[in-house]
C-alpha cells in the first residue's frame, strides 16, 4: 500500500535539496534573499594563475645568474660562456641562455659590493 502523503512528502524533500544545491534559500515572496545578492555581486576575475609562479621562476633566474656574473667577474664569465660556445648544443643552447645582457650586468653591479 502506498502512502501518498510519504510521497509528496520525499517529492518536496528532493525539489528542496534541489533549491539548495543550486544556490538557493528559503526565502518569502517579496523579500531579497540569498540569491539575489549573489547575482549582485560581481563575479571574480580569473586571474592567469600560472604567471605569479613564472614570474618568481624567471627573477630568481635572474639574480643567480647575476650573482654569478659579480661572483666571478666579468672576464672569467665570459670566458666560461666561450668555453660553452665552443661545446655541443645543449652548452651552445646554455651559452646563450647565460649571456651577460643588460639586465644581468644590472644586477651584476648591484650584487657585486654585497659579494666582495
Amino acid at each position: 500500500m502506498v502512502d501518498h502523503n510519504l510521497q509528496n512528502f520525499y517529492t518536496r524533500l528532493e525539489r528542496i535539496e534541489r533549491i539548495n544545491l543550486a544556490g538557493g534559500a528559503f526565502e518569502a515572496v517579496g523579500t531579497l534573499g540569498r540569491s539575489a545578492y549573489a547575482a549582485l555581486r560581481p563575479r571574480r576575475r580569473r586571474r592567469m594563475i600560472w604567471l605569479r609562479p613564472l614570474a618568481i621562476i624567471l627573477l630568481s633566474f635572474l639574480v643567480i645568474k647575476g650573482g654569478l656574473h659579480a661572483q666571478l667577474g666579468a672576464d672569467t664569465y665570459n670566458q666560461r660562456l666561450d668555453l660553452l660556445r665552443n661545446g655541443t648544443v645543449v652548452e651552445q643552447a646554455g651559452a646563450w641562455v647565460l649571456s651577460a645582457d643588460a639586465l644581468t650586468q644590472m644586477v651584476s653591479a648591484q650584487l657585486r659590493p654585497y659579494l666582495r
